[in-house]
């Protein structure tokens, strides 16, 4: 098998290298734009979520140019321009430092990458043979290797990484592609167009890119999901990739039907369907879902480059410029829905692009019968070795609080996601604000795991390595979204609860925890509340419900983003009921917490019940979230 696997490798990796490096190029730089858009655009520069619509999908339709860059520039030249573009943006955007330089180089790389689609798939189709299945397995191979980077980046993304090794690997990959881009483009075939029947299947490419970006590729889903550490998920992620390119090898030889891609659909949309957090089964319905969403994509593949045409890419590229701004319609609309009411709750979306795919895969019609090894396959099962190498460091060490006994510092702070007031991730500016404040308790608000809108990250794992403390995680909006506690304190008896009411968009709630300060107990409540103007009822309403759980307890800490200001009715209703608002008493005035590059107001608190005692109160200037933290000191009685 070694020497069938070296061979294969000897006599593909140039075709195998350039497709599956093109697609980790493009991957990336999405990640990239849509930051740009919400961070930047919506967040920074004051645009609305439905203004960005018209922007975004903009940007996608320029993959209709395919179809003209291939007529006026040939097909060998169309490939320089799209991948090798592609490579030299991606090499760039590892050297910029704004979030305007962000946006720009990230649109025009993910333009560029979905032109290389149908240029690819045109050039593959005139080619024939076993050239389609090798550029499908390639194309999910490129899936997979992204999946191990986003792992060994510890799930943030090398765009947003300093220092000498990420420039190294992303120029190593780089100079990879460009040489295999210059060993395929010069023997690459004229582009063929294929059928409108043919060419359904390249019209759900991007309905199936939204499935594999939104949940069948994110690493941070499969840890919040299956409660497992980076790690574990990254070894699942890779199993199940392996085994769907292994099944799709098998099913390609024997000439796939609409029946194949009927039963790998409803298989993909049983696991949307049973895909719940922390359910007995969540892992098998993962796996199973992830490896037969693989093999749909296969024989979208498989369909689309299946059949020779006349030469030229009007069908190809029509279809396939429908088909990305379907994709960046889906993501706009899943995100948007947690902000604006559609009608409809963005989990629906998932469903409706898993039969919409499988609709289309089995209407473009049988493809012909390849036969190829399992290299590609094994190939994915080899990344296994990153996940297994990242194991041993993936474990906390005992970091006890230095504090006085009887005292316990606190900080809260909304992080907006990881992403400053530029427009940029940066959660290391984060994790050194924190670590400044010297803190043993960390409460946090929006705490995102995997959102594409914010890069894709796992910042509850991240954080937890970063800072080297233990946390307990609280998801509201979906599971991929919400609040943390980390503490140097054992957290015990923990509660979740939903804030009402429960027909807002952007569900909220709030985390109830224990820790024991040196023989006593402290009781720490971490919320985050509806931010809309107008919603004042709501927030009271909200602080209610806190109220009501607290039922007068001894030492507890209430803190989080209340989105109040001071003389609002749920700021008074805490108060009224004994909570000493700290900022209040300690704080210089004015005690204002957001705009962080330019404050105006206050909305984040910490309160204590009247029985704690506090000390060296701190609002520290930064831009690191568009909010700022607040710590203080607080002593047990």
């Amino acid at each position: 098998m070694l020497s069938t696997f070296t061979k294969d490798w000897q006599r593909h990796a140039p075709a195998w290298l350039l497709t599956a490096l093109t697609v980790v190029f493009g991957l990336q730089e999405l990640r990239v734009l849509f930051v740009g858009f919400v961070g930047y655009l919506r967040d920074s520069v004051g645009m609305s979520s439905l203004s960005l619509a018209p922007v975004a999908i903009g940007i996608f339709a320029l993959s209709f140019l395919a179809g003209l860059l291939n007529r006026l520039a040939g097909t060998r030249n169309a490939l320089w321009i799209s991948a090798g573009g592609l490579a030299l943006l991606r090499a760039a955007e590892q050297f910029a430092q704004t979030a305007p330089l962000d946006l720009y180089i990230s649109a025009a790389a993910v333009a560029l990458f979905l032109i290389f689609i149908p240029v690819a798939i045109g050039s593959v189709r005139a080619q024939g043979g076993n050239a389609p299945l090798h550029f499908g397995l390639a194309f999910l191979l490129g899936l997979a290797l992204d999946g191990v980077i986003v792992a060994a980046g510890r799930t943030l993304d090398l765009s947003w990484q300093s220092g000498l090794w990420p420039v190294v690997v992303v120029l190593a990959l780089v100079v990879v592609q460009l040489w295999t881009l210059s060993r395929v483009a010069a023997s690459a075939p004229a582009a063929h167009d294929g059928s409108w029947k043919a060419n359904l299947a390249t019209l759900a490419v991007g309905p199936w890119l939204f499935l594999q970006l939104l949940v069948f590729q994110s690493l941070p889903l499969i840890s919040s999901n299956a409660g497992w550490h980076t790690p574990a998920a990254a070894i699942f992620l890779v199993l199940g990739n392996f085994l769907g390119l292994y099944i799709g090898t098998q099913i390609a030889g024997l000439r796939p039907s609409w029946l194949h891609a009927l039963l790998a659909g409803a298989l993909t949309l049983l696991a949307l369907v049973l895909n719940t957090p922390g359910a007995g089964l969540t892992s098998l319905v993962l796996l199973l879902g992830q490896a037969f969403s693989v093999v749909l994509g296969l024989l979208l593949l498989l369909s689309a480059t299946g059949a020779k045409g006349e030469p030229g890419l009007l069908k190809t590229s029509l279809l396939n410029g429908l088909s990305q701004v379907f994709l960046v319609l889906l993501l706009f609309l899943y995100y948007a829905s947690f902000d604006i009411d559609f009608g409809f709750r963005p989990p629906v979306l998932p469903l409706a692009a898993a039969a919409v795919v499988t609709l289309l895969a089995m209407a473009a019609g049988r493809a012909q019968a390849h036969t190829a090894g399992f290299t590609p396959a094994y190939s994915a099962a080899a990344l296994l070795l990153i996940p297994l190498l990242m194991l041993p460091g993936w474990k906390l060490t005992d970091n006890p609080s230095s504090r006085p006994a009887g005292s316990v510092r606190i900080i809260n702070y909304n992080v907006h996601d990881a992403v400053n007031t530029d427009g940029r991730v940066d959660p290391e500016a984060l994790a050194r604000v924190i670590e400044d404040s010297g803190a043993d308790i960390v409460m946090l608000q929006e705490i995102s795991r995997g959102w594409l809108i914010w890069g894709g990250m796992d910042m509850l794992e991240w954080f937890s390595l970063r800072l080297n403390m233990p946390y307990v995680w609280d998801a509201t909006a979906d599971s991929q979204w919400g609040m943390a506690i980390y503490s140097r304190y054992p957290l015990e008896n923990v509660e979740f609860f939903d804030l009402p009411p429960d027909d807002v968009l952007l569900l909220r709630g709030f985390t109830v925890a224990e820790v024991d300060v040196n023989g006593q107990v402290l009781t720490l409540i971490n919320t985050h509340y509806s931010e809309k103007d107008g919603q004042d009822e709501i927030r009271m309403v909200q602080s209610s419900a806190i109220l009501d759980e607290w039922n007068g307890r001894p030492t507890t800490v209430v803190t989080g983003d209340f989105n109040a200001r001071p003389e609002s009715a749920a700021i008074q209703l805490m108060l009224e009921a004994g909570f000493i608002d700290v900022s209040r008493e300690l704080g210089q005035p004015p005690t204002h917490t957001y705009y962080a590059a330019d404050p105006t107001h206050q909305i984040d608190y910490i309160f204590l019940s009247p029985d704690l005692g506090y000390r060296d109160f701190l609002i520290p200037g930064t831009t690191a979230s568009d909010h700022l933290p607040l710590i203080v000191t607080v002593e047990m009685p």
